[in-house]
């Protein structure tokens, strides 16, 4: 009797922080955040394959922690990995694991992050840059709910639910030959699209009243307010960093005030310098440029520097030599005579 009681409540509180988080954490209450919240509560309770595509800063890893959390998957685990924050082999051993002796350094057998996910949810950010090796991986882990370690050749079973999430346009990299095409389509089978903060300005007063009460409660300083005009001057603005950008002014102009109130005239002088264009490479970007954009004006850069000594720019980048061929691929990256390599 003691064991049910605890399992109940346990079930109880974790409804209550399903309520209290979920959805509840992405702010707004525009026409196009409302249909996004009618689509997430629909498609969570089912167990099928996510894609959310959405611009850098948009909220994308809210929503796969929303559909987990409304899903029957609640109680176990969400896991996530950015994929563009590793390099191709480091990847593929967080993803699938290892067995002992597979590489130097491989002193016992570690277990992937997607079978640490068992009976719950993997999140997979910016999956566009995973390398085509371990896309036939992920393929293998939707057909057929079993992986392979590196350096082993027994197949595990395991039950995930994959929920993906890119900034990239992947029908055009399929198209391009960067991104498989049978992997996508076993991705896409339910595609969740969110709309960048600069279509669904109405939200922003709901945003601000959020973002400066947590910033105050944090600093232990009593809530500031907006002055009158300072809604007008954050709704004029395009907001290429989306809801994250939005997070950081609100932060800074809670920090850099002296009063009760801040001012238009303050978010004025910083989203001016935001809106100021930097050359860098011969690409031109804003000051808070999207990770590929800076990642192929570095690359073109370094290439440029030694001379398209493929080779010596690897080793510079810290990459594989066969990873710098598919990213110049990608990019079609182009040398100075403007010939594509």
């Amino acid at each position: 009797m003691e064991k049910r009681r605890v399992i109940r409540e346990n079930q109880n509180l974790r409804e209550k922080l399903s309520e209290v988080g979920g959805l509840a954490r992405f702010i707004g209450n525009s026409p196009p955040i409302k249909r996004l919240k009618e689509i997430v509560q629909r498609v969570a309770v089912t167990d099928s394959t996510v894609l959310i595509t959405g611009e850098s800063g948009s909220g994308k890893e809210l929503i796969a922690k929303a559909i987990h959390e409304l899903s029957p998957r609640s109680m176990k685990s969400f896991v996530s990995i950015n994929c563009g924050a590793l390099p191709e082999n480091l990847l593929e051993s967080e993803l699938f694991g290892y067995k002992r002796g597979a590489f130097t350094g491989a002193v016992k057998d570690k277990i992937g992050l997607i079978k640490s996910a068992d009976g719950g949810s993997f999140f997979l950010d910016e999956l566009g840059n995973t390398p085509q090796s371990i896309q036939i991986k992920l393929l293998r882990v939707l057909e057929q709910k079993e992986l392979t370690p590196l350096g082993g050749t027994e197949r595990i079973p395991v039950d995930v639910r994959l929920i993906a999430a890119t900034n990239s346009d992947l029908k055009s990299e399929v198209e391009r030959g960067n991104f498989r095409a049978d992997l996508f389509y076993r991705l896409n089978v339910f595609p969740i699209e969110i709309p960048p903060l600069r279509d669904r300005l109405e939200d922003i007063p709901l945003l601000v009243s959020h973002f400066i009460e947590r910033v105050c409660k944090r600093l232990g300083c009593d809530i500031k307010r907006l002055s009158k005009d300072s809604i007008s001057v954050l709704t004029a603005y395009d907001w290429p960093g989306n809801v994250r950008e939005l997070e950081n002014v609100i932060e800074q102009a809670v920090l850099l005030s002296s009063g009760e109130e801040i001012g238009g005239e303050d978010l004025k002088s910083y989203l001016k310098r935001n809106e100021k264009k930097e050359t860098f490479a011969g690409l031109s970007t804003q000051l808070t440029p999207p990770l590929s954009v800076m990642e192929e004006a570095y690359i073109l850069y370094v290439l440029n520097q030694t001379g398209w000594n493929k080779s010596k720019t690897a080793k510079i980048l810290g990459i594989d030599t066969s990873t710098l061929y598919r990213k110049i691929s990608r990019y079609k990256l182009k040398d100075k005579a403007g010939i594509i390599k």
